[in-house]
């Protein structure tokens, strides 16, 4: 679907779910838990954790005696927990990302045993990285002498895109766009030694619950196809709109998900 057409369907469908008011305690808990529960999952493992579903709910009620598993996993898991809870508790309202929360989000997600690699925990990388996209080819990310300033840029560059959005500003981006952009903005600079992609999610979250949309999970099944389109934009020119088209058809899914709660239908797995 065109992306003009894909962002219609999604503002129509957020204005159905807004029509219902302020939900039910009992809607908003079951789909806060849902929510929660896949976000962690899915984000988590994409990363290497190691933790089950089964095990992720665990964590989720304060129980982090999962047997067998390293701690790490369950020390970054109950972080990312608690991250996500409080960002689905704030909702709609002011968008308050600045390069200290950022920073303070990474030292929430983030547990490392070696002392050598707890000292990048909430700084900006200190070493160049890079990954080996889907063709198995390198690809290199913003050098760490410029992340300082390239994040600077970045946030800067999202505060102005904000308030043209509150000022209706016909050059205005879309909210779901801005979203999706800083999205790839920041994968692009990579700027944490560790934690990249997670964050990267939580904050494109955090915008569009800032703006009234819902989060979008990526979930484990889908892993090929999101690190396909992000490096067939990143990596090889592609055009921006693949990236938004893809990850707009998971935020769909979201906005039908909470319609199916508010019918009283069940969204659990």
């Amino acid at each position: 679907m065109p992306l003009a057409e894909l962002l219609k369907q999604i503002d129509d469908l957020q204005a159905r779910i807004d029509s219902y008011g302020k939900l039910d305690s009992e809607v908003l808990k079951k789909v806060n838990y849902k929510f929660r529960l896949d976000w962690n999952y899915n984000s988590n493992v994409m990363e290497g954790n190691s933790l089950t579903r089964m095990e992720t709910r665990t964590v989720m009620i304060n129980n982090i005696t999962v047997e067998g598993k390293p701690l790490k996993d369950i020390i970054e898991m109950r972080g990312h927990d608690n991250v996500i809870n409080n960002i689905l508790k704030i909702g709609k309202g002011e968008l308050n990302l600045s390069e200290a929360r950022i920073k303070e989000i990474h030292k929430s997600i983030m547990y490392e045993d070696d002392p050598e690699k707890k000292q990048g925990i909430g700084i900006w990388k200190t070493h160049n990285n890079y990954l080996y996209n889907y063709k198995n080819e390198r690809v290199d990310f913003t050098p760490f002498t410029e992340v300082k300033d390239k994040m600077h840029e970045l946030v800067n560059w999202l505060s102005a895109q904000s308030d043209k959005i509150k000022a209706k500003d016909k050059e205005a981006l879309h909210p779901v766009v801005l979203a999706f952009e800083f999205h790839l903005k920041y994968i692009h600079i990579h700027p944490f030694y560790d934690g990249n992609g997670r964050t990267a999610r939580i904050f494109m979250n955090l915008i569009l619950i800032a703006f009234g949309y819902l989060p979008v999970i990526v979930k484990l099944e889908e892993k090929k196809q999101y690190y396909q389109y992000l490096g067939d934009v990143a990596d090889y020119g592609g055009s921006p709109d693949l990236f938004y088209e893809f990850m707009g058809g998971l935020l769909v899914r979201s906005q039908e998900e909470v319609l199916k709660a508010l019918k009283g239908e069940g969204i659990e797995e």
